[in-house]
C-alpha cells in the first residue's frame, strides 16, 4: 500500500505533536486565547505603521503627486511662459474616488507641529504667481482646480522639473485645502519667509527710510491691506510683534503678492521699538482725533519715518514727544477710517514729499 496512505493526517495530530500548551480549565483556554489576539492586533498594527511610513518615504522620493482624477503632461524642452505650457486632461468626468488613508505614523504629532512652524499655506492667483516670481524654491506641494492649472503653466513645469508635488482638485476640494470658497483656483504650500530682528535692522544705517508699526492690529483682512499698501508705495517693513501676524494665509490672499515685498520686522514690545527708533533718528508719527493736532497736509514729514497704525484712533495725544496728526477736521463720524485706508494716506503723502 503507498505510504501517503499511510500517514496520519495533520488534524489528527495529537495536543503534544501541535506545540500547543493544555490546559486544566476552559477559562484557562480563554484567556491564551485572548492574549494570543492581543498580540496578532498589535503585530499587524505595528506592520501597518511601518508600511505606511515606507510608503512616505517612496512618495517623497518620487516627489510630483497627482490626483486620480487628472492627467498633466509637462512640456519637454525649455519651459513655456504663461499658459499652454502643461496639458491637462480630465478622467472619469464627475465621477468621485475616495481616498483610503490608514492610521497615522507615531511621528504624525511632531512633524505636524514643525510644519505648522516653518510652513503656511498661500491661496489666491496673484499672490500665489508673485511667490513664484520672488521665492520658487520655498514651494514645497501646489493644489489647482482645472482652470487655475491652465493659469499656471510655467508654475507646473517648474515643480515637474524639481519633482515637487502638485495635484489638480475640484472646487470643492479646493475648499476643503484652502478653507474658503476665496481660493482663486489655486494653493501652494510654502516654508515662511525669514523674519528680521528691528534692532539688527537699524544697525544698518538709512538716509532715507519709511517703515509702519502696527498696534494692535490682529485682522487678517486689515493686515493684508496694510501690505499691499506697503509693497505699493515701496515700503520694505512692518515692525511687528507677532511674525505670524503676516504669515497668515487670509492676509497673503488679500495683499495680493506684497508679502513678497514687505518684510516683518520683529521687536519684543511696542516701548521698545518706538525707543530704538527714536534713538536711530527717526520721525515717529502717530493719529489723533484730537482737534489741536496738526493736519497731515501741513505736517513736515522726515525722511525717516515710522508711521504706527492701530484699528481705532486715540482720541488724545499719548506720546507727545512725537508727531501727532489728524487726517480730517470734518469727520461726522464717531469712527474714522479703516486703517489700510489710513495706510494709504499716510504713506502717499510721504511718497510724494520725498520720492516724486
Amino acid at each position: 500500500m503507498n505510504n501517503k496512505f499511510q500517514t496520519k493526517s495533520p488534524r489528527f495530530k495529537s495536543i503534544e505533536e501541535r506545540g500547543e500548551p493544555t490546559f486544566k480549565t476552559k477559562s484557562d483556554k480563554n484567556s491564551h486565547r485572548n492574549t494570543r489576539n492581543t498580540q496578532e492586533k498589535r503585530e499587524k498594527r505595528n506592520d501597518e505603521f511601518r508600511r505606511n511610513d515606507r510608503n512616505d518615504d517612496r512618495k517623497s522620493k518620487l516627489g510630483r503627486s497627482i490626483a486620480p482624477n487628472y492627467d498633466i503632461y509637462p512640456t519637454e524642452g525649455k519651459r513655456a511662459s504663461g499658459e499652454g505650457s502643461v496639458k491637462i486632461s480630465v478622467k472619469g468626468g464627475s465621477r468621485s474616488m475616495e481616498k483610503k488613508t490608514g492610521p497615522l505614523s507615531p511621528r504624525a504629532p511632531e512633524k505636524i507641529r514643525n510644519n505648522r512652524a516653518t510652513e503656511m499655506k498661500v491661496y489666491g492667483e496673484n499672490a500665489c504667481h508673485t511667490l513664484f516670481q520672488q521665492r520658487p524654491d520655498a514651494i514645497i506641494r501646489l493644489w489647482a482646480t482645472v482652470e487655475g492649472a491652465k493659469k499656471a503653466g510655467e508654475l507646473l513645469s517648474y515643480l515637474a522639473e524639481q519633482k515637487k508635488a502638485y495635484h489638480v482638485v475640484d472646487s470643492e476640494e479646493m475648499e476643503r485645502v484652502t478653507g474658503t470658497e476665496h481660493h482663486g483656483g489655486i494653493c501652494l504650500l510654502v516654508k515662511k519667509s525669514t523674519p528680521f530682528s528691528l534692532e539688527g535692522y537699524l544697525q544698518i544705517p538709512r538716509q532715507r527710510d519709511c517703515l509702519v508699526l502696527l498696534d494692535g492690529v490682529n485682522n487678517a483682512q486689515n493686515v493684508g491691506g496694510i501690505m499691499r499698501t506697503c509693497a505699493f508705495y515701496g515700503v520694505k517693513g512692518i515692525i511687528v510683534e507677532q511674525n505670524d501676524i503676516l504669515n497668515s494665509s487670509n492676509a497673503a490672499r488679500v495683499a495680493e503678492g506684497g508679502l513678497e515685498f514687505v518684510h516683518p520686522l520683529e521687536t519684543k514690545h511696542k516701548q521698545i521699538a518706538l525707543a530704538q527708533l527714536r534713538n536711530a533718528g527717526y520721525q515717529i508719527v502717530h493719529l489723533t482725533r484730537q482737534k489741536q493736532a496738526q493736519v497731515l497736509s501741513k505736517t513736515a514729514l522726515n525722511e525717516k519715518i515710522v508711521f504706527v497704525l492701530s484699528e481705532v484712533v486715540a482720541n488724545d495725544v499719548e506720546y507727545p514727544e512725537d508727531t501727532n496728526v489728524q487726517l480730517s477736521f470734518a469727520n461726522p463720524l464717531n469712527s474714522g477710517l479703516n486703517v489700510a485706508v489710513n495706510t494709504g494716506i499716510l504713506l502717499a503723502q510721504w511718497y510724494q514729499s520725498h520720492i516724486l
